[in-house]
């Protein structure tokens, strides 16, 4: 429908794989940035489709004059209290099935093929500035490892029989952005607020998914949420290897910038230690050796890591034992 209209698609804090990102529409996905989204802000109809929040009226909203129609499973949101879309319609419906009804509806309706032109190019050049700009950023600070280099490691390891379980939290939208995946049921997230759940859900996954590769990658307070002496002793008694990647940032960032967010210049924003420090630093790896005898490295330097990345996935998919990367980012 959207390659059929030429409609730009943008994703709001996007779980799986829900649109191809090397398609030309693909416009990428927002979070809570606090500033406006240019896509978003310049759009005139908007169908908004299974999305809780597609935006936070405070920051980034649409224009106001903007056309919006709004088809979700759940459309009143009986138990999101402050929550509210100003649609001009809403249908309470299967996305899958209402798109296929609209798709089809295009074969009866006369199309203004230039302006379907006009809008598939104009979408498409601003696809590839995004593009162009996330790939210039998957590059190490110095010796330093960046996520988005860490993100671009792994992902030129992928393939068609690898499954994604994202818990990066202060990282996921560098995740999102820099694994640029194209294939849907190649990512998992938990949809919700359950810190931890990337550890289980990996052993769940590779139950499910024998002949599948599955990467989790996690922060470090998720990980140490995720039980891990219990994950990797699991892992090995059910015989389900599978790759940790630790985004080790030196602590709990997520609650740090919700602070900075309310008090931008309060004390939070100048005093060296609020509480979310990590130190002295847990052996984040050696947990998952000691408790299930995984392969386990902690990795400092950019120049270790693709050597690094490259034997963790040997030993999970040669040794059939879990893995673990405790990869060590610049700090808090």
């Amino acid at each position: 429908m959207c390659r059929r209209l030429g409609i730009g698609v943008l994703e709001s804090v996007p779980g799986y794989v829900n649109f191809a990102t090397d398609d030309p529409l693909h416009q990428g996905s927002q979070w809570n940035e606090q500033r406006p989204n240019p896509v978003l802000a310049a759009a005139d109809v908007i169908l908004v489709i299974d999305s809780d929040i597609p935006w936070i009226p405070l920051v980034n909203p649409p224009p106001g004059d903007a056309a919006i129609y709004h088809i979700d499973v759940d459309p009143l949101k009986p138990y999101m209290p402050l929550w509210h879309i100003p649609a001009r319609r809403t249908w309470c419906a299967d996305a899958a099935t209402a798109l296929g009804q609209l798709a089809q509806q295009l074969d009866r309706t006369p199309i203004d093929e230039a302006a379907v032109a006009e809008r598939t190019a104009h979408y498409a050049a601003l696809h590839d500035q995004r593009r162009r700009a996330l790939l210039a950023r998957e590059r190490p600070d110095g010796d330093a490892i960046t996520p988005e280099y860490l993100t671009a490691c792994v992902r030129r390891r992928l393939d068609d029989t690898t499954i994604v379980l994202s818990e990066g939290i202060s990282s996921y939208q560098t995740i999102g952005d820099h694994l640029l995946l194209t294939r849907p049921g190649s990512l998992l997230t938990s949809g919700a607020s359950s810190l931890g759940w990337h550890g289980g859900a990996a052993i769940g996954v590779k139950l499910a998914r024998p002949d599948h590769t599955v990467i989790a990658l996690t922060g470090d307070g998720s990980y140490l949420f995720s039980i891990p002496s219990v994950v990797h002793w699991m892992a090995r008694r059910y015989a389900t290897p599978f790759l940790q990647v630790i985004y080790n940032n030196g602590g709990w960032k997520s609650p740090r910038l919700s602070m900075l967010a309310l008090h931008p210049t309060g004390h939070g924003s100048r005093a060296e230690d609020i509480g979310v420090r990590f130190a002295p630093a847990p052996d984040h790896a050696g947990i998952a050796a000691a408790a299930g005898g995984a392969f386990a490295r902690t990795v400092r330097h950019a120049g270790e890591l693709d050597a690094a990345l490259d034997a963790a996935l040997d030993a999970v998919r040669r040794e059939r034992r879990a893995a673990v990367l405790d990869v060590v980012l610049p700090p808090l």
